[in-house]
């Protein structure tokens, strides 16, 4: 079912001309993994890590008490446990690796012996991802692991897409700052927030004057350019808390919580200044063009319970 989703979204994106990544997971062959073969036994280990070896990158762990460390550290596409450890209990490190952060999703592919059934249904329970029993086929351990590393690059691709898209969703592609909607729905919560902690909230309009001239004169790429470094002198003037968003055009919003409007006017200067004194490189830095050094209109205010505003136009 997930192959099936991966290839749909695939043929879509070529369809609309787009190379998706989604083509690389479904080529995906589940080879050249990477793999933790946890076994205190080396008659066991001995036998399985070259068979192994043949297609992935694998790493031997005989003593149980460190795999766990050594799977978070290791960045592995497959743990393979042995539940018949001699001192320690293998479904207790499987359990472990499910709750810890950096190996939840790391598939688990359990060996077991014939008579173990239960074990076995325990630790499918816990989220052991497959299983195989003793003694082990050369073919069937290498298909079962290219399945489950196939398996987890799929839903590494997958996470990644819904990541991408929130990010999309969320951020202006030209400039990298946050969004319009996204400033709307934050705003208000800040907003909120601040009257009910009686705690000050900036807010801080910028426009950029006679733009429309600078894509007139010099062309919408050159406008683009200007965005784009604009939106690097708003970030490098404000703090990480700070909220800064392309409300559409070249207009732009900071907020700033736990900030008075006397911080913000001066934080408001300091940006405009930033913006004023250094040309702006167009043309992947060939021209230099002066933005911002015209009229300086002086600063409005409005308060309303704990929201402050200040706007500056730089």
């Amino acid at each position: 079912m997930m192959t099936d989703e991966l290839r749909m979204r695939a043929i879509t994106s070529l369809e609309i001309g787009v190379n998706a990544p989604e083509r690389e997971a479904v080529a995906d062959t589940g080879k050249g993994g990477r793999v933790l073969l946890v076994d205190d036994r080396p008659s066991s280990y001995e036998r399985l890590a070259p068979v192994l070896a043949d297609e992935h990158s694998v790493d031997v762990e005989p003593n149980p008490a460190e795999a766990l460390f050594h799977a978070a550290e290791g960045n592995y596409d497959l743990l393979i446990v042995s539940l018949g450890l001699e001192n320690f209990d293998g479904l207790r490190l499987c359990s472990q690796a499910r709750s810890l952060e950096r190996t939840r999703s790391v598939p688990i592919l359990a060996i077991a012996d014939a008579d173990n059934n239960a074990r076995l249904l325990r630790g499918l329970e816990i989220g052991v991802n497959d299983y195989l029993l003793r003694p082990v086929d050369k073919n069937e351990l290498l298909a079962r692991a290219r399945t489950q590393i196939r398996k987890r690059r799929y839903t590494d691709h997958l996470r990644d897409n819904v990541q991408n898209s929130i990010e999309m969703a969320i951020t202006d592609a030209l400039t990298g700052l946050h969004n319009r909607r996204y400033m709307e729905t934050h705003l208000a919560t800040l907003a909120e927030q601040a009257a009910t902690r009686a705690k000050p909230l900036a807010l801080m309009m910028l426009d950029i004057d006679y733009f429309k001239s600078i894509n007139d004169n010099h062309g919408h790429d050159a406008g683009d350019d200007v965005l784009r470094e604009f939106a690097v002198r708003i970030r490098k003037s404000i703090r990480g808390i700070d909220l800064a968003c392309r409300y559409g055009g070249e207009e732009f919003v900071i907020v700033m919580p736990e900030t008075d409007l006397h911080v913000a006017g001066m934080v408001a200067e300091r940006l405009r200044r930033s913006i004023a004194g250094e040309p702006f490189a167009i043309e992947k830095g060939a021209k230099k063009l002066e933005v911002g050094r015209g009229h300086r209109r002086r600063p409005q205010a409005r308060r309303s319970g704990a929201l402050s505003r200040q706007e500056r136009w730089p």
